[in-house]
């Protein structure tokens, strides 16, 4: 998706891309995870094709959907319209508002969310791992160098696993992008890192590190790579491990690094492989790979949610206060769990599924928090506030979504017969009766 067209979209929720015509026949997406396999197909009451993660999300999604559109209030079942009303009261009553969420929601339906956040001048946080960290974007200064997965599958003749498992987070990315035999060529792969993921043999190696030793890796690799007198700085023990590696990189003509996001507080080992990458696309094909974060059965839709925030308001999250003409974002400070464990919000809308951790952050806050749940969670867990459940997209296969590399993926229906998004027009009847209910409070929220 071109930035025009997202520009495009800033002030009204997204269509499809003009650019990507939907075919004329259905075709099945599996949403488990953000691969977005479009080679499923149901039948019998199981997802063929579909690996083992998707069938036991297809499984859930289907015994889930079961009930149609529900409404919930405080653990009691209420019309559609009277669950809709109580949402709005508990948005327009609160002091500040959190939209939060959003990384398993159809673009239409992130959008929407963004448009209710400028409504109520809420704070808006989708679970990026860049918002959360202390030192910010690190990737908007060092300049990552990325490709779709494509790519990787037709041109790299060196595929490098950097301490990342996709076998583990993303179930049929090896089997589609890295396994299947390079056109014209061989294809090598190299595990770096503590767990290998493929077997040893000719075309593969396994060179393991322990964890901490990933930036220094990424430098040492990046000395001999460059030689004299850089290579004399660089450390004996790390260099003899590293130099099939570097041998290996040396003589291939397209090199691919797959990453995975780490628990790395300070964004150093996000930006030592990335200024790596960097260098080496200056003498041949070179690029990263990144795998979104995301657990098996949500934040399928990460870099969606990730992109319709960042043409709105410049950030992929820890947006203070949302604005399309001047939103504030605070990395390592306003995303959605501090928020919540500070206590500066007393009202949570979650579009689609919530992170574990944001989970127990509001779990921890009790009566002082209302919390508004559109989607298809319905665990019991979710007895207080209000739950507007719809069926999944994994079984409405309605509106698109972005895979992992930001390829537009169109989920369902054909060219003259589109699917209408429940979940997105759930939102939009939330918004709807916030609007109505009254003027803007002077910080930029509504009042009932």
């Amino acid at each position: 998706m071109t930035q025009a067209a997202w520009r495009d979209d800033m002030d009204r929720a997204p269509e499809r891309d003009p650019g990507r015509e939907r075919p004329d026949r259905p075709v099945h997406v599996c949403t488990a995870c953000s691969l977005l396999c479009d080679d499923v197909v149901p039948a019998g009451g199981v997802l063929a094709a579909a690996c083992a993660a998707g069938q036991a999300v297809w499984s859930a999604s289907l015994a889930s959907s079961a009930g149609g559109k529900t409404a919930r209030v405080d653990g009691r079942d209420v019309s559609w319209e009277e669950g809709l009303d109580r949402a709005a009261a508990l948005v327009t009553a609160a002091r500040r508002v959190l939209v939060s969420g959003l990384r398993d929601a159809p673009l239409d339906a992130i959008t929407a969310a963004c448009d209710l956040a400028e409504a109520c001048g809420a704070a808006v946080d989708g679970g990026d791992a860049e918002a959360a960290r202390l030192s910010g974007d690190v990737l908007a200064r060092v300049g990552r160098v990325t490709a779709e997965w494509d790519e990787l599958r037709d041109r790299a003749d060196l595929v490098v696993l950097w301490w990342c498992d996709p076998a583990v987070s993303h179930p049929r990315f090896l089997e589609r992008f890295v396994l299947p035999p390079l056109p014209g060529g061989q294809r090598r792969t190299i595990a770096v890192g503590t767990a290998p993921v493929l077997p040893r043999g000719a075309h593969h190696l396994h060179v393991q590190l322990a964890p901490d030793t990933a930036v220094n890796a990424a430098r040492t690799i990046h000395g001999l790579l460059a030689g004299p007198p850089t290579a004399a700085h660089v450390p004996p023990d790390l260099g003899r491990l590293l130099d099939p590696v570097h041998r290996a990189i040396d003589s291939a003509k397209a090199v691919a690094f797959v990453t995975s996001p780490t628990a790395d507080a300070t964004g150093l080992v996000t930006w030592s492989v990335a200024s790596l990458v960097r260098a080496l696309a200056l003498s041949r094909v070179a690029f990263e790979i990144p795998l979104p974060r995301h657990a098996i059965g949500g934040g399928a839709n990460a870099v969606g949610a990730a992109a319709v925030c960042t043409w709105r308001y410049g950030s992929a999250g820890a947006i203070s206060r949302a604005d399309r003409h001047g939103a504030r974002s605070l990395p390592g400070e306003d995303d959605a769990e501090r928020l919540v464990g500070r206590g500066e919000v007393d009202c949570v809308v979650a579009v689609g599924g919530l992170p574990e951790a944001l989970e127990t952050a509001i779990a921890s806050r009790g009566h002082d928090l209302s919390v508004v749940r559109l989607g298809a969670d319905a665990s019991p867990r979710h007895e207080t506030g209000v739950l507007l459940r719809v069926p999944p997209p994994l079984v409405t296969q309605s509106g698109a979504m972005l895979r992992g590399d930001g390829r537009w993926v169109d989920l369902g229906g054909t060219a003259t017969s589109p699917r209408p998004d429940p979940l997105c027009e759930t939102v939009r009847g939330l918004l709807d009766r916030v609007v109505r209910r009254g003027p803007r409070r002077p910080f930029g929220g509504v009042t009932a």
